[in-house]
C-alpha cells in the first residue's frame, strides 16, 4: 500500500523520522512511502527500503499531483503529512484490521482515521533547567489567563464567528456532540461516522483515497499556486459531503513536528534517540502531542 508523505525539501529529515518510526513501531509495516523532493538528494537521508522518491516542483498542487500520479482513484492510500510524526502505536491489531478493510476497497468510504477527532492536542514546553519557582510562576500565569478568559466569556454576549474561531478547537466537540451508535466495529474497536467537515482531523494519519484527496487539493476554489495556510483556510470554509470515520480511542499517538517553521523540542529529542539527523532548523522547547493515554512524550519500540 502506498503511503503519501506531504513534505518538501527542508523537511526531508522529518519525513525520514515518519518512515523510520512507522517501520520500527509496526514490524510488518505494509507501506511503501512516497517522498517528494525537488533539489535535495533524498538518498543521502533515507536508509529505509520501503520508500519511493518522487521528483516534483515545490508547490503543493504540483507535489500532490506527482504523489498521486498513476494511483487508482479508489485504491486506498495511507495519508501522513510531515507535521504529524508517530510516537507510539497503542493497538496494532486494530490498525492491521483497518488496513485489511481498506485493502478491499470498501464502497462509499472516503476516509478512516486513526485518532479520536474530538480530542485536542496537549500543548506545552519542556521544563529543561527551569526551577520550581519558575514552573509555579508559569502555572500561575496560565491559570490567571484562563480565569480572565472565563470571566470575559461569562460576562459577554454571543458574538458572530471571527478569525479567532479557527483557533478555538471547541468546534471539534460541538460537531460530534450528538450521541449515536458506532457505524462499525473492527477488532473490537468502535468507529463512528464523522459528522463535521473534512477539516476535522484532516492532518492526522488516516486511510483515504486519491479521489478524495484530489477533491480537496485540486478544488477550483483554490488558486493555481497556494501555500498550506491558504489550503487550511479553504478547509475551514468549504462544505464537502464526505463519509469519514474515526475511532473513539486513539490507535496511536502523534506529535506536531514544527511550529511556524521551527522544530518542536519533542520531535528533535525523538530524532536524537533514534539516531536520525535532524533538519537544520531552530529547535523550540514547545511541543504538541495528540494522545489519550499513557505517557505521550515517550517513543516506544
Amino acid at each position: 500500500m502506498k503511503a503519501l508523505v506531504l513534505s518538501f525539501d527542508p523537511h526531508l529529515e522529518i519525513a525520514n523520522l515518519i518512515v523510520e518510526t512507522y517501520n520500527r513501531l509496526w514490524p510488518d509495516c505494509p507501506f511503501v512511502f512516497r517522498i517528494p523532493f525537488t533539489h535535495r538528494d533524498p538518498k543521502r537521508i533515507f536508509a529505509a527500503q520501503n520508500v519511493e522518491f518522487i521528483p516534483t516542483a515545490p508547490d503543493i498542487r504540483s507535489t500532490m499531483k506527482n504523489l498521486l500520479g498513476s494511483l487508482p482513484e479508489d485504491e486506498f492510500v495511507f495519508w501522513c503529512v510531515d507535521d504529524r510524526y508517530p510516537i507510539e502505536i497503542f493497538d496494532l491489531p486494530v490498525l492491521r484490521a483497518v488496513c485489511d478493510l481498506v485493502s478491499q476497497k470498501p464502497p462509499n468510504v472516503h476516509a478512516i482515521k486513526l485518532t479520536d477527532i474530538t480530542v485536542d492536542g496537549i500543548h506545552g514546553q519542556r521544563d529543561g533547567k527551569k526551577g520550581r519557582m519558575a514552573r509555579r510562576l508559569t502555572s500561575f500565569r496560565r491559570w490567571l489567563k484562563q480565569a480572565r478568559q472565563g470571566y470575559r466569556l461569562f460576562n459577554s454576549r454571543p458574538q458572530p464567528a471571527t478569525k479567532e474561531e479557527g483557533r478555538n478547537t471547541g468546534w471539534r466537540q460541538r460537531e460530534e456532540a450528538l450521541p449515536r451508535a458506532p457505524a462499525f466495529l473492527l477488532a473490537g474497536q468502535r468507529f463512528f461516522r464523522q459528522l463535521g467537515q473534512p477539516k476535522n482531523g484532516f492532518y492526522m494519519p488516516q486511510f483515504t483515497t486519491p479521489s478524495f484527496l484530489k477533491l480537496l487539493f485540486f478544488a477550483p476554489a483554490l488558486p493555481l499556486l497556494y501555500d498550506i495556510r491558504e489550503f487550511h483556510q479553504f478547509l475551514l470554509s468549504t462544505e464537502i459531503e464526505h463519509r469519514s470515520y474515526f475511532p473513539d480511542k486513539f490507535l496511536l499517538s502523534v506529535g506536531e513536528s514544527t511550529f511556524s517553521g521551527r522544530l518542536s523540542g519533542q520531535c528533535y529529542e525523538q530524532m536524537v534517540k533514534l539516531g536520525l539527523p535532524p533538519p537544520k532548523m531552530t529547535v523550540l522547547r514547545d511541543y504538541k502531542i495528540y494522545s489519550d493515554r499513557g505517557n505521550p512524550g515517550i517513543y516506544r519500540e
